[in-house]
């Protein structure tokens, strides 16, 4: 067979796999993950039709034959480890929910204005929280902050810009 059709034929069926997975999740999943996966549905057909099937095939031969020749000398372990440890790192980096440098600006402002409270945020605590739960209502005599709200009110927006209720 033709190694040309092969090559035509591993990227349709990547295509194809990928535009399936990419539609059982466009419904449910957040933005960024939908766009990393149509990303991924154009690499198989783009290495394809750019002519870089051939060379694909000689990364995965040489990859192939790398593995068979490795005798996993501590140096290999290493390296295997240090690889695998960045690859999580990659991954899980994609886990944690992104923040915008306005709720950072937004955090500061409140552990500031905590601070000039005479309430210091705890080192290892946003300056958000509180130590009574985010539901429960603010006392009646709580002096108002320098925009006429009381600092209760300017914590649950907070927290509600958060999705914390």
């Amino acid at each position: 067979m033709d190694a040309n059709l092969i090559h035509l034929l591993i990227a349709s069926v990547t295509t194809v796999v990928c535009v399936i997975i990419t539609a059982l999740i466009w419904r449910r999943a957040q933005v960024k993950t939908v766009f990393w996966w149509i990303g991924l549905t154009l690499l198989p057909m783009a290495i394809y039709l750019a002519g870089l099937g051939s060379a694909a095939e000689g990364a995965a031969r040489s990859l192939y034959a790398w593995w068979n020749g490795l005798q996993f000398t501590p140096i290999q372990w290493v390296g295997l480890v240090l690889g695998g440890i960045g690859a999580l790192l990659l991954v899980g980096s994609r886990l944690i929910p992104s923040e915008s440098a306005k709720d950072r600006r937004a955090a500061a402002k409140a552990e500031k204005q905590a601070a000039s409270n005479g309430h210091p945020a705890s080192p290892g605590l946003p300056a958000t929280s509180t130590s009574a739960p985010a539901s429960r209502p603010a006392p009646a005599a709580a002096p108002p902050a320098a925009g006429g709200e009381s600092e209760f009110d300017e914590i649950s927006e907070l927290l509600r810009k958060r999705g914390i209720n």
